[in-house]
């Protein structure tokens, strides 16, 4: 599939920043259902309704002197919130971490939107934080962010087959990774 014409914008456009208490009223926004809540950001972490207590527990992971994550909305040069991702499970000792909670507001998917907000995030994990590993779980269904992930440059590990029940069904998940040298490649290449 190619990309969009308007893909070359998006990397001059996109940026992350910081996700704070401001942000909050968005995202309740976009989490309209308990499958929705699931497939942004896990069964773990909320329970749905999503509440503004729930989001300011979920900033505490940021917080510290050694944050187990980054956590940051997707913007454009006019400071709109086109979405939100987080580099979570941050290990220093292992060199590792997880991308969770990827989510592209509706009006800007199919545009190249996700790919670069993917791309910062990795340049924050290899460049700023030295990590070895990047990965990420996504659902099996969800096609158009596995082929967001690989354009990123994320490798399909595996599949674990229905590890997730939502209403009557299971979901399946795939992960994905990216490690370092994988990673540095691929620049050296973009940068020809």
């Amino acid at each position: 599939m190619s990309q969009s014409p308007w893909a070359w914008l998006w990397e001059k456009m996109v940026r992350l920043i910081p996700f704070t208490e401001m942000d909050f009223a968005q995202v309740l926004e976009w989490i309209t259902s308990p499958e929705l809540l699931i497939q942004w950001a896990g069964p773990q972490l909320f329970t749905y309704p999503l509440d503004q207590v729930q989001l300011h527990a979920y900033l505490q992971f940021g917080r510290g002197e050694h944050p187990q994550a980054k956590i940051f909305k997707i913007v454009n040069e006019r400071n709109e919130i086109l979405g939100h991702i987080e580099l979570g499970a941050i290990n220093q000792e292992n060199g590792t971490a997880t991308i969770c909670r990827v989510f592209v507001d509706s009006r800007y998917r199919n545009n190249g939107v996700c790919v670069e907000a993917m791309r910062q995030v990795l340049v924050i994990g290899f460049r700023e934080l030295g990590l070895h590993r990047i990965d990420l779980r996504v659902f099996g269904f969800n096609t158009a962010a596995i082929r967001c992930y690989e354009r990123a440059g994320m490798v399909k590990e595996g599949l674990l087959r229905k590890t997730q029940r939502v209403g009557g069904q299971y979901w399946d998940s795939m992960i994905m990774a990216i490690l370092r040298e994988e990673w540095e490649e691929r620049q050296s290449k973009s940068s020809l």
